[in-house]
C-alpha cells in the first residue's frame, strides 16, 4: 500500500488536509471517500484495508472545521462550501493524478449529504454512490423544538458552539470503536446553531432532487442508526433504476466501525458491490 497526503486551499483560502491510499499496483478504480461530521478521513482505515488490497485507490479530505483542516470547529458558513470543497478536491486531486480510472463516490454521516448534493450537482462520469448511516430527515433522537431553535439561532448566534446532542455510543456497539471515538484527539462534541440548520437544510434538499441521480446507488444502514430518518423513502426518492437497501439488523450508526463480524460483512457487501459495478 502507498499513501500520499497534501493540502489544497479552498476557494476562500481555507486549507484542506487530504490523504490517499493506493494499491502496490496500478489501481482499478479510485472511492472519493466523504466523512462525516466532527471526525476526519483517518477513522476509515477498515474501510482503507478492505478496498486497497482489492485494487481500489481511495482518496479523502478532512473537511473545513474537522481534523487537520483549517477552519471553526463544527461550524460552517453555508453547507455548500463543503460541496464546493469536494467539487475542487476531485478536479484537482483525483482526476489530476488518477484520470480516467472508474470513480466512485462514498459518503458517511453528515458526509452522505454531501455526497448526495454533491452528485446532484455534478455527477458527471460517476460509476456509483455509496451512502451509508443518511436520511432524508433530521434524526428521530432530535426535538422538532430543537430544530426550530437551531434555525433561530443560526441567524442570530451563528458561530456560539454547543455540545453535540449525540453520546458517542450511538456509533456503534463495538466498546473498541466507541473507546477510540472518544480518545481520538482530532473527535470533538461541539456543532454551531449554522452547521446543525445547514445539515436539518441539506438533508432534505438532497432528498428533494434524489430523482436526479441515475448512476447506481448503494445504501448501508444499521437498524440501530437515529443520527438521521427516512432512509426508506430516501432510498425510493433516488433516480437511479440500478439502487440497492441494505439494513443491518441491530447495528448502529457507523457499520464500517461495528463489532469485527458485523463489520466484516458490510464490508465484504460494500466490496462486491463495487466489484459488480466496474
Amino acid at each position: 500500500m502507498k499513501i500520499m497526503n497534501g493540502t489544497i486551499a479552498a476557494q476562500d483560502g481555507t486549507s484542506l488536509y487530504w490523504k490517499a491510499w493506493l494499491p502496490d499496483n496500478a489501481p482499478k478504480a479510485v472511492i472519493h471517500l466523504i466523512h462525516g461530521y466532527a471526525e476526519h478521513v483517518e477513522r476509515y482505515g477498515n474501510v482503507v484495508n478492505e478496498l486497497v488490497p482489492a485494487g481500489y485507490a481511495v482518496f479523502g479530505n478532512d473537511h473545513r472545521g474537522h481534523g487537520r483542516s483549517q477552519g471553526r470547529r463544527g461550524h460552517v458558513r453555508s453547507f455548500q462550501e463543503f460541496i464546493d470543497d469536494e467539487k475542487q478536491f476531485a478536479a484537482e486531486v483525483i482526476r489530476t493524478r488518477l484520470p480516467g480510472i472508474p470513480y466512485f463516490v462514498l459518503g458517511h454521516s453528515m458526509g452522505s449529504l454531501i455526497a448526495l448534493n454533491y452528485v446532484e450537482q455534478s455527477g458527471n462520469g460517476l460509476k456509483g454512490l455509496v451512502l451509508s448511516g443518511t436520511g432524508s430527515q433530521p434524526g428521530t433522537d432530535i426535538p422538532r423544538i430543537l430544530v426550530t431553535l437551531t434555525k433561530i439561532l443560526s441567524r442570530i448566534m451563528p458561530a456560539v458552539h454547543v455540545k453535540s446532542p449525540l453520546p458517542p455510543e450511538f456509533i456503534s456497539r463495538d466498546p473498541e470503536a466507541v473507546k477510540a471515538y472518544v480518545n481520538d484527539p482530532l473527535v470533538y462534541n461541539v456543532i454551531t446553531p449554522r452547521l446543525a440548520h445547514e445539515m436539518n437544510r441539506y438533508v432534505v434538499l438532497g432528498a428533494q432532487n434524489a430523482t436526479r441521480i441515475q448512476a447506481p446507488v448503494l445504501i448501508q444502514l444499521g437498524s440501530k442508526d437515529t443520527a438521521f430518518s427516512g432512509q426508506k423513502e430516501l432510498f425510493e426518492m433516488i433516480g437511479a433504476k440500478d439502487k440497492t437497501y441494505k439494513l443491518y439488523e441491530g447495528l448502529k450508526h457507523e457499520v464500517y466501525n461495528e463489532l469485527p463480524a458485523d463489520r466484516a460483512r458490510v464490508l465484504a457487501d460494500l466490496r462486491s458491490w463495487l466489484d459488480g459495478h466496474l
